[in-house]
């Protein structure tokens, strides 16, 4: 009995760490302020908690509020933001797709333009996807 308790208790931990060893949102989980590299103009909040994301322009006159899902198992972290609110009314609904990368406390996302359904293959693609630059807010 002592045996299978101990061994019951042994699975549920190594299921445990396992399990919060893939949380692939702690990284990014927070706050962060930066800008679109083409256009640095307005300065904006990235927040994440869990599977919801809220990215607010400085003035509030634009803003996005979604889902987004994470795969850090391939060699490029891919992310994917589910628009559900936005001050664009068509862009309710869209997706777009990027990759990502954290450094410290600087997080870079490059992301496909909403709707656009090819993901960014690398950080070097001028002209054809979104950039943005965060720094964390502590």
């Amino acid at each position: 009995m002592h045996s299978k308790c101990f061994s019951f208790l042994f699975v549920l931990i190594l299921l445990s760490l396992f399990l919060s060893s893939c949380n692939c949102r702690t990284e990014l989980e927070g706050s962060w302020v930066g800008c679109e590299v083409r256009r640095p103009l307005f300065d904006w909040t990235l927040t994440i908690k869990d599977n919801h994301f809220s990215l607010v322009r400085e003035d509030f006159n634009l803003w996005y509020n979604g889902f987004l899902k994470l795969n850090k198992n391939c060699r490029l972290k891919k992310i994917d933001l589910e628009i559900v609110d936005t001050a664009e009314q068509s862009s309710n609904g869209k997706m777009s797709l990027g990759i990502y990368e954290v450094d410290g406390d600087t997080l870079t996302i490059i992301a496909s333009k909403l709707g656009d359904y090819l993901r960014p293959l690398s950080f070097d693609e001028p002209g054809k996807s979104r950039e943005f630059y965060f720094t964390k807010i502590k």
